[in-house]
Formats: C-alpha cells, structure tokens, sequence
C-alpha cells in the first residue's frame, strides 16, 4: 500500500522550479501585454484621429478612456496575481516531482541504500519514470545479494 505524502511549499526555491516559473510567466504576461498594448494604440489612434473632427466626439471619447483607465488600473493587478499564482501552481506541479525524484536518488546512491523505493503521488507525470527505477533498484538489489 502507497503512503499518501504532500509537499508543504509550492514555493521551493529551487532553481529547477524558478526556471519553469519564469518560463511560465513569459509565456502568459508577453501576449496579455502585447495584446493589450496594440488594443490601447488602436484606441487612442482612432480617438486621435476623430479630435480632428468634431468637439463634441472628443467631449464623449474622454470619459470612455477615464473609464478604461480606470478599469486598467483596478483590473489589471489582480489579473496579474492570478497568473503569477497560476505561474506557481503550474511550475510546482513539474518542478516538485524532478525535484523529489533528485533527491531520493541522490539520497539512494549517497547511503547506498538500494532497498529503498522512491514515492511519488500517484497523478505525477513521473510515476513511471519512478516505478522504473524501482525496478532497476530491485534487479540491483537481488544482484548484490
């Protein structure tokens, strides 16, 4: 019977989980600015354009763009936060299981403790990886015996 096990942080520190992290955020910050800044030009190139024209069509655009701003300032701070933790929750879901994973070998090969198994949870995409080397240790187990 598997032990349950939790990892307590999300936030390990690790190099490995850094990269993911930073890779993650690029990935999902550069088009939400990208797509955001081209949006803002657009709006403000068509308002340009129309101050030429009338008064009255300038007096209606400013109130909408203090109304965008406004909800550019209030709205995009807490979308930010979500993608930075959905940066954390992603990264700490490929990160943790390598970052185990290297630990329990480094700790088996240290002590030379081949009858010792390494423990994943049972959704981690390294499972496999990890029943194979189990398998491994078995087969060198039973040699050095």
């Amino acid at each position: 019977m598997r032990t349950k096990f939790f990892r307590t942080r999300y936030l390990t520190g690790s190099r490995m989980q850094m990269r993911y992290l930073g890779l993650l955020l690029v990935s999902m910050m550069l088009p939400l600015f990208i797509i955001g800044g081209l949006l803002y030009y657009l709006m403000f190139n068509i308002m340009a354009e129309q101050i030429g024209v009338p008064e009255y069509i300038a007096i209606n655009l400013f109130p909408v763009i203090n109304k965008i701003n406004t909800i550019l300032v209030f709205g995009m701070p807490p979308i930010l936060f979500v993608i930075i933790l959905w940066g954390i929750a992603l990264s700490h879901r490929f990160a943790g299981p390598l970052e185990r994973l290297e630990k329990e070998l480094g700790s088996i090969t240290k002590n030379r403790d081949y009858g010792r198994r390494i423990k994943l949870r049972k959704n981690d995409d390294l499972l496999l990886i990890a029943e194979s080397i189990n398998t491994m240790l078995n087969e060198v187990g039973k040699e050095r015996r």
